[in-house]
């Protein structure tokens, strides 16, 4: 698309940041879809680029966060980061912020960047930032909204451009101005800090045939270090020689919680089946591939996309799986023969995305458009089909009652599904859930993105007077699960707790 419009080529770092984990749990990592893609691009166009993954390369050096939650960090310390960038010597770094709670360590790894050499220009992007420039906007636009004025991110001295939205050929563009010392105000999604709380914000621009992205860089990653780990996404591979894959971008639902549209948009645009089995195929052959795992928001939102699909993954004949929740009721009238089709291909577990299990917060709250009594029927027909099956469920929405958590944890438990998990709502930056939040006042002092996991509660939930008390519910309903769990699967329930020492064994 932009090949030989560069007269200069640079040198680019792509860095995906320590992460936190939890001590007594398995911590998931994967190689990083979206850089892997802006990596392809950018040597297509003559630059030299470098993908780091300091989780993956630090993986055994953990540190303790809190004792109590068991929350660790996971990944280098700065001294090995410093000489990572010292060595590649870039002209540019840049660094995916995939979650929230990994902008510290984002923040902290731009601060090594300036002291090796303040002259690398420093670009945050990812999941966090679109989110986070929706929010601002708001603020502009509604002074009682409780949001910052400015853009929190940009305040860090260290970084010197964010890049909103679909960052593949944006960076490239970005990347070549920069080397050949061009303008950059104009290129698309680029937010740029100009003076005291003025930016330049300029729009992400959508890829909308996405045909035109290669395949991923992986070769440039290091694929035997995620192999030996063994830890992708799914809550229990077959395999751990796994291959990572999104078929499609975007999420046409509309739910309050969720930070997708932001990011991918509301139109679910699909890549062609041969653009998709041409990539599973070559990567399967050079990285001995033992299990795919498909990363779209929602699957099965295209039933005529995903049965072509089927149809060449029974071909090749690998075990897959939906980690990503997928919409419950899609195609309901067919869901059966779908079922029955991703199962026959391979597919032994879907994951679904069921949040609740009352109607009013399924309509009122968080905008799902589920009807309740889908949701059983699309786990025995998942079940019937061949597949096992994993449901999400998420409690402490602003506006839920206790009563109706209650029910939701009673609902999950009776649903019939495989395995499950029970979450605490993290409002999310970019969503109107997030802005809800602040508007009420009910974040939790003391508490900030830093925090989104599962086990730390950030904002106030109806029937609780402290944080801890919530968490302390949360844990309790999540032991049901995984008793469940033990009685039903105890080798799931094995792989998920490691070994005979966990307390959790010990519970009946």
């Amino acid at each position: 698309m932009f090949k030989n419009q560069i007269m200069k080529k640079s040198k680019v770092l792509l860095f995906t940041p320590n992460l936190k984990g939890m001590s007594d749990g398995v911590n998931r990592i994967q190689p990083s879809l979206g850089l892997m893609l802006i990596a392809q691009i950018l040597i297509d166009n003559g630059h030299e680029v470098k993908i780091h993954d300091t989780a993956l390369e630090g993986w055994n050096n953990k540190k303790v966060i809190d004792a109590k939650k068991k929350i660790i960090s996971i990944g280098q310390t700065d001294e090995a980061i410093k000489k990572v960038i010292s060595d590649f010597s870039p002209d540019v770094v840049a660094i995916s912020v995939l979650f929230s709670n990994l902008l510290e360590s984002a923040n902290n790894i731009a601060t090594l960047v300036k002291k090796v050499n303040k002259n690398i220009t420093v670009i945050l992007g990812g999941n966090h930032i679109s989110g986070s420039l929706t929010d601002y906007k708001f603020a502009m636009a509604d002074k009682n909204s409780n949001l910052p004025n400015f853009i929190h991110e940009l305040e860090n001295e260290n970084i010197d451009i964010a890049m909103t939205g679909e960052g593949e050929f944006s960076i490239l563009e970005l990347v070549n101005a920069l080397a050949n010392k061009s303008d950059i105000s104009k290129i698309p999604g680029l937010v740029k800090k100009i003076g005291s709380k003025k930016y330049i914000i300029n729009p992400p621009k959508r890829i909308p045939d996405l045909n035109v992205l290669p395949r991923p860089a992986r070769h440039i990653c290091n694929m035997e270090g995620y192999f030996n780990i063994g830890a992708f996404h799914s809550a229990k591979s077959r395999s751990n020689r796994v291959l990572s894959v999104m078929c499609s971008r975007g999420c046409p639902e509309k739910c309050t919680f969720c930070s997708t549209p932001e990011m991918w948009g509301q139109s679910a645009r699909w890549r062609t089946t041969k653009h998709i089995m041409d990539e599973i195929k070559n990567d399967v052959k050079d990285y001995k591939i033992g299990e795919i795992q498909f990363e779209d928001d929602t699957i099965t939102v295209h039933k005529k996309n995903l049965f072509a699909l089927c149809g060449e993954l029974e071909k090749i004949g690998l075990p897959w799986c939906t980690p990503n929740g997928t919409k419950v009721n899609y195609h309901l009238k067919d869901q059966l023969n779908m079922y029955k089709a991703m199962a026959d291909s391979g597919c032994y577990q879907i994951s679904l995305a069921c949040e609740s299990g009352v109607q009013r917060v399924l309509d009122d709250v968080i905008n799902k458009r589920l009807p309740l009594e889908t949701i059983k029927p699309a786990i025995e027909n998942a079940k019937k089909a061949g597949m096992l099956v994993h449901t999400f469920w998420v409690l402490g929405y602003p506006g839920e009652t206790y009563e109706e958590m209650q029910t939701t944890i009673d609902y999950a438990l009776n649903s019939g599904a495989d395995s499950f998990s029970i979450s605490m709502l993290c409002p999310l930056p970019g969503t109107p859930i997030y802005r809800d939040v602040m508007k009420q006042n009910l974040w939790w002092e003391g508490r900030s993105f830093n925090d989104i996991l599962f086990r730390s509660s950030l904002i106030k939930v109806d029937g609780f007077s402290k944080p801890e008390e919530f968490e302390k519910f949360i844990n309790e309903a999540n032991v049901k699960a995984n008793l469940a769990l033990k009685e039903r699967d105890p080798e799931r329930f094995k792989y998920k707790y490691g070994d005979k020492n966990h307390p959790l064994y010990h519970q009946t």
